[in-house]
């Protein structure tokens, strides 16, 4: 029996699909992938329009102008969450209605891929050439996407550049919510195009409130074709139930004309009294508001109210939990029977709950169109006389103060809203009504991403103090930007130990400068918390004025700030609340400024084999040629990626790395001619030159051998050998805490991550080192450093000149370069563990 479009669909989900989802999908032989605007009335499957058509396309069909990976972007760590549940049943599903799917039952195995703080992404990056879902928030995508991942090694982030945009399907879901982000994500795709990718990508952004006029940016500047509901889905009774539920609307009549602490305290009484008196015994009641302190406020009086009167369960919702205490709370809101929810923005999308009686704070128009769909949502009390939104008045007696009453929006977000509120009470907010009605608000002004920007954020490398630039200004909107912080317990006034890694369900995101945000915070406790040096590879003490967004902070657990009720206060704890400990840790690599070539010592069953350099460089090549069959577009670059790879690991060579690899170990007899490039783990081995980097002396071999056609080859495999572990990129200079070879010499010798001029390789001239076809061994050479120095030396350019034509070069430019990188990367360590 063939399979069709309905049934997979059915297969995965148990539904059959509307009419849009076919259109998606292309039918059964599929439609070319491209950019396009999703505008789907919320409650009417976007997920699995979105995931099914992938999966129907690229794994079902086989067709190959459909990206790879499939990258969910989502503006929240709880729908990112509940993406993922739904996401791993479809696959589980469609894997055991069709076994002999060899891509699916990868993906049913491998995907989807959570990237959030603290949470074991997996090996997904070292297989370019296998399908992937992956989902994420926001600020860990397009991170990411711009180079400076959040919550990932910063020897990874060129990793995750060049997967990210290259043969990738981006869906940014819920962008009502996402801010600044939008407008990147339209940027990246218009310097995708201008610039060029290896493999093709394509952006989807799917809400049924997005502004169009976000999408148009100085380098994206054409709309994309928007998919609606169609004549057919419109005589579909499931869709016309949720389309026409009705939802009358109504003004309470009190305002709230101030945030400050003394207008704000009666207010908080008299909404607690207003949702006691409207909500209707034996439903669900949903409180939304705009800030995380008025939810905790409305929910503490709540809370006294019911000391004096019967009051259902009452739940409090809002993006400052830690998951440990989130995932209980999300299963409890979507349980039946009576109960009041207070919550914020986390409410708003993706969370499939729905009440009878909605109450709200003013908010932008996109904001509130998503809140009507938290009531009455798939019209189940349209027989039952309907359901009912109540909608609070934020609007400040004094102009001055109107910008602070609208945060974390603007004044002119929430007038525009309060006149069409004002204009729609008579006919409801059914979503039939909302399609009626037009609206231009006003469009905030947010940082835009400029090509400059992007190819400044290219290299990798920190500045002298160890510090990045800044990328938090194109990800979220300047209140919106947040640092995730966890609390462990250690000894006072000593170091954490090195062994404290963050997991995923003690994180919880901060916002940096709201009123009880972690700047505050932090200001009020100068000591017990900490921030991992990533140049160094230790901890070092937090100093308020060097915080930045999208860092992880640990704190000490006696500091607080914490409350399992009510999140995160920012306040000292009154309860304790509960903790990890180290042994409480799932396995994870090492840190970055850890990870001193312990990479060559990886685990495999246990214990890692010895291997020469010989036998690993031959793994090496064997994954490599996989990759190239798989990946036909890469077939320009084989024979440079070939030749990096014979060359990558010659610097192993080296005498520094030579010790490093086997001090406190006996070498088996038959490997006493070679060079060793593997050896079993040796706990607290260090190299005896701080930084030192195998794939420095690498590169700088081959560019001494004067092997290479071309010079724009040379630099090519120049650089995908320097590259191959994300520590060595387009600049050459010493690190803090290396030391001068000769600090006493009238002029001191070159010198950068432990590689000192004059060293010689191979280091041990009784040994041979071959890596040619033919057999041939490396000739001793003496490794010169002059490339660090700025300008041509002798007629040969300096490394940087070398590596900033590379990546201004018109055949290759930023995408594609990362994405060469990725491939010698994935197949050096899938190599490493043969």
């Amino acid at each position: 029996m063939p399979v069709t479009f309905d049934t997979f669909f059915h297969a995965a989900s148990g539904n059959e699909p509307y009419d849009y989802q076919r259109r998606l999908a292309g039918g059964a032989t599929g439609r070319k992938c491209e950019s396009q605007l999703i505008s789907i009335p919320t409650g009417l499957g976007k997920t699995a329009a979105v995931v099914l058509a992938w999966l129907w396309n690229r794994v079902h069909l086989k067709r190959d102008d459909w990206p790879r990976r499939l990258v969910i972007c989502l503006p929240m760590r709880t729908l990112v969450e509940q993406t993922c549940d739904e996401v791993a049943k479809w696959l589980r599903a469609l894997s055991d209605a069709y076994p002999d799917n060899a891509d699916l039952r990868w993906l049913a195995v491998n995907s989807p891929v959570i990237l959030m703080g603290g949470e074991g992404a997996g090996e997904w990056d070292i297989h370019p050439e296998r399908p992937a879902i992956i989902t994420g928030t926001q600020d860990m995508l397009l991170s990411r996407a711009l180079n400076r991942g959040y919550g990932v090694s910063r020897a990874r982030w060129p990793m995750h550049f060049g997967l990210l945009n290259n043969d990738a399907l981006w869906v940014l879901d819920e962008t009502q919510l996402m801010g600044v982000g939008v407008r990147t994500s339209a940027q990246l795709e218009g310097l995708r195009q201008k610039l060029g990718v290896a493999l093709g990508c394509a952006t989807w952004w799917a809400s049924a409130t997005l502004d169009s006029r976000l999408l148009v940016t100085p380098d994206h500047d054409t709309l994309p074709a928007t998919l609606a509901l169609g004549a057919d889905d419109l005589k579909n009774h499931d869709v016309t139930q949720r389309i026409k539920a009705t939802k009358r609307l109504a003004a309470l009549p009190f305002v709230l004309v101030s945030d400050s602490a003394k207008v704000v305290e009666p207010y908080i009484e008299q909404l607690a009294t207003a949702v006691r008196a409207r909500h209707q015994e034996g439903t669900t009641t949903i409180v939304i508001l705009n800030r995380v302190d008025r939810a905790k406020d409305l929910y503490a009086a709540l809370d006294k109210l019911a000391k004096r009167e019967a009051l259902p369960r009452r739940l409090l919702v809002h993006s400052r939990f830690r998951p440990l205490e989130r995932a209980p709370l999300s299963k409890q809101i979507k349980e039946p029977g009576e109960k009041i929810i207070i919550a914020t923005q986390a409410i708003e999308a993706g969370v499939d709950i729905s009440g009878r009686t909605l109450i709200t704070e003013l908010a932008p128009w996109s904001s509130l169109v998503q809140r009507f769909g938290r009531c009455n949502r798939k019209g189940e009390f349209n027989s039952s006389g309907g359901a009912d939104i109540f909608w609070i008045n934020l609007e400040a007696d004094d102009p001055n103060a109107a910008t602070s009453l609208a945060l974390p929006y603007t004044p002119e977000q929430l007038a525009t809203a309060r006149a069409l509120l004002r204009h729609s009470e008579p006919a409801g907010v059914s979503p039939v009504a909302l399609g009626k009605l037009s609206t231009d608000e006003p469009l905030p002004e947010t940082h835009i991403l400029r090509r400059k920007d992007l190819v400044d954020l290219f290299d990798t490398t920190p500045d002298l103090a160890g510090l990045d630039i800044d990328v938090g200004r194109y990800i979220r909107d300047g209140e919106e930007r947040d640092v995730q912080v966890y609390w462990r317990t250690f000894a006072p006034d000593a170091l954490p130990p090195d062994e404290i890694v963050p997991q995923r369900q003690e994180l919880v995101r901060v916002s940096l400068y709201s009123s009880s945000g972690f700047k505050k915070f932090a200001e009020k406790n100068k000591t017990g918390i900490w921030l991992w040096n990533v140049l160094d590879g230790e901890w070092q003490r937090l100093r308020p004025d060097r915080l930045a967004p999208g860092q992880v902070y640990l704190i000490d657990s006696t500091l607080g700030g914490y409350s399992a009720a009510l999140g995160w206060t920012g306040e000292k704890s009154k309860e304790p609340f509960p903790l990890l400990t180290i042994d409480d840790q799932v396995q994870r690599t090492p840190r970055d400024g850890q990870d001193r070539d312990d990479e060559s010592q990886r685990i495999k069953n246990g214990v890692q084999p010895w291997q020469s350099i010989e036998t690993h460089t031959a793994h090496v090549l064997d994954v490599t040629r996989t990759l190239l069959a798989a990946l036909p577009s890469a077939a320009l670059w084989a024979d440079a990626l070939i030749t990096a790879v014979r060359w990558h690991d010659v610097g192993k060579a080296h005498s520094c790395f030579q010790t490093f690899i086997t001090a406190g170990r006996t070498v088996p007899p038959e490997f006493a001619q070679n060079f060793i490039a593997k050896s079993p783990w040796k706990p607290g081995s260090k190299h005896g030159r701080p930084h030192f980097r195998h794939e420095l002396a690498s590169a700088l071999a081959w560019l001494q051998t004067g092997r290479a056609p071309d010079p724009h080859f040379e630099n090519l495999v120049a650089y995908l050998i320097a590259t191959h572990h994300g520590k060595i990129r387009l600049s050459l200079r010493a690190m803090p805490g290396e030391a001068s070879p000769d600090a006493t010499a009238d002029t001191p010798p070159l010198y950068a991550r432990g590689v000192w001029q004059g060293d010689r390789l191979p280091s041990d001239p009784a040994k041979r080192l071959t890596i040619d076809t033919n057999g041939i061994p490396i000739e001793p050479l003496t490794l010169d450093l002059s490339c660090m120095q700025m300008g041509d030396q002798e007629g040969r350019p300096s490394w940087t000149s070398r590596m900033l034509t590379l990546r201004d070069a018109e055949s290759l430019g930023l995408f594609r370069l990362a994405w060469l990188e990725t491939l010698l990367r994935g197949a050096d360590a899938e190599g490493s563990k043969r």
